[in-house]
């Protein structure tokens, strides 16, 4: 396990995980009213019998921005150890969505994911099972701080 503190495996971890986020957070950007009607369909953040549309909405238009942030953070190895907090948080967070939807029986045809158009990822226990390889890529780089050579001499 000592290999996963190495920095060249958090530069490639930093690098893989961030491109997935950046990517991710393109289409949704650009196509904000899109991406919340995806949004509603996970019934979580309205709008439903309790709230309106205002939380989805605003959902809708800060997670894209969030995603990008950490994406670039975590390019460039500027706070990495805390983008990778962070996008481990929205991980989880997707994940929880994701059960809620496949245990309410909510049918999902685009999760969202990637794309607004419907070319998204397919939805289920893949899903999940992505979301959850990259949370582990994200935990690396959170809790196992990478360390350097020692200098001889």
């Amino acid at each position: 396990m000592s290999f996963l503190r190495k920095p060249l495996v958090h530069w490639i971890l930093g690098i893989a995980l961030g491109a997935v986020f950046v990517y991710a957070s393109l289409d949704k950007i650009d196509k904000p009213a899109e991406f919340a009607r995806i949004v509603y369909h996970y019934q979580l953040a309205g709008p439903n019998a309790l709230v309106g549309p205002e939380p989805a909405n605003l959902l809708a238009i800060v997670l894209p921005w969030l995603e990008v942030v950490c994406g670039v953070l975590l390019i460039s190895g500027i706070w990495r150890r805390e983008a990778a907090l962070l996008t481990s948080v929205m991980l989880v967070a997707f994940m929880i969505a994701i059960g809620w939807a496949l245990y309410q029986g909510i049918d999902i045809e685009n999760c969202g994911c990637f794309s607004v158009s419907g070319a998204g990822r397919g939805f289920g226990l893949r899903l999940l099972l992505g979301d959850a390889v990259m949370l582990a890529g994200a935990l690396v780089l959170v809790v196992l701080a990478p360390r350097l050579a020692a200098k001889v001499g």
